[in-house]
């Protein structure tokens, strides 16, 4: 059983071997590390669907549908596509889900990577950014599913081989940082350090710069429309959620989320405003629990949806997603 241990902490950058060579089609090359805008949830009942994850016309969650991206225009800066939340599951495969009438969508199954997700990011141009269990990072243009497997490659038991991660507005305008933050797991449970830390991927170079350490174990990212960065925590038996400073790595804020148990996965995203949180049920493990909440108020998590008919390991929303829920 992989249990959690303390991180290997370095200085500087880490080096990525570039002999890795690219699988798939080639994608046009990323941009710099810069910031962007991005957005989150809103609080209410259950949705139209019985508060059960309907599945749209991509098909369902278990067929072997080809490629289907959500309506809207093609993947490109802001475009339709990239204002929707978007799941991975452990099985490869890419749903979009959509806060406003709580829908998810089948979009197909993933052709690059070793088959095992670990966590996602969106960026602003519509590519998602995955990286596996064996610490490969690929790349997949939501639109067409053309996908790549980056040069990005650390060692077993080197610093970032596995991370959550989001996207994060900066201060320039149409730009944002992918930023990245250290996962352990190794089978030593009094061998734990209550800390992890924070880097920036360079998309351009595929090496990461450590920014600096912040409380709580393991944590997905998501990065708000006012270029803030938080974390859901998993810290022993409890959940949280954290903001992190983007240029230190320190924990700025803490919030406990009771009622929200996590399990073997779980994941992360902002959409109109508020938070939204995707726990895999261990009693169903092809299904989730979706929570939401409002982080102007003092209520605790509302339980959104019982039952999302996909496990998640993953979750991703662009900079480019609202800020305020449509009307």
């Amino acid at each position: 059983m992989l249990r959690i241990v303390r991180p290997l902490i370095s200085v500087g950058t880490v080096v990525v071997s570039l002999a890795a060579c690219a699988q798939g089609t080639t994608l046009d090359r990323p941009a710099d590390v810069s910031h962007g805008d991005a957005g989150s949830v809103g609080a209410g009942e259950a949705g139209p669907f019985g508060a059960i994850g309907h599945v749209g016309e991509g098909g369902s969650a278990r067929d072997g549908s080809g490629w289907d991206p959500p309506p809207g225009s093609s993947a490109g800066p802001c475009s339709d596509v990239t204002h929707h939340i978007y799941l991975v599951s452990p099985y490869q495969e890419l749903f979009s889900f959509h806060p406003a009438d709580l829908e998810l969508h089948r979009i197909g199954k993933l052709s690059c990577g070793d088959g095992r997700p670990f966590s996602m990011a969106v960026d602003r141009n519509g590519v998602a950014w995955i990286v596996d269990w064996n610490g490969s990072v690929i790349r997949v243009d939501i639109a067409t599913g053309r996908c790549e497997v980056t040069p990005y490659e650390v060692e077993e038991g080197a610093p970032f081989r596995r991370f959550g991660m989001a996207f994060a507005a900066d201060d320039g305008p149409d730009q944002e940082t992918l930023y990245v933050r250290d996962a352990v797991y190794l089978d030593d449970a009094d061998d734990v350090n209550p800390a992890r830390t924070l880097g920036a991927f360079d998309r351009r170079s595929y090496a990461v710069h450590p920014l600096g350490q912040g409380a709580g174990d393991n944590a997905d990212l998501t990065g708000t429309g006012d270029g803030r960065l938080f974390g859901f925590v998993k810290q022993a038996e409890a959940s949280f959620v954290s903001e992190f400073d983007k240029l230190t790595g320190a924990t700025l804020s803490q919030r406990a989320l009771p009622g929200v148990t996590i399990g073997s996965s779980w994941a992360f995203a902002t959409w109109g405003g508020d938070f939204w949180f995707f726990v895999t049920n261990d009693e169903d493990p092809l299904s989730s629990m979706v929570y939401r909440l409002d982080p102007d108020s003092q209520a605790p998590p509302e339980l959104a949806m019982p039952v999302l008919l996909t496990a998640v390991i993953g979750a991703g929303v662009s900079t480019c997603a609202p800020t305020d829920v449509p009307h």
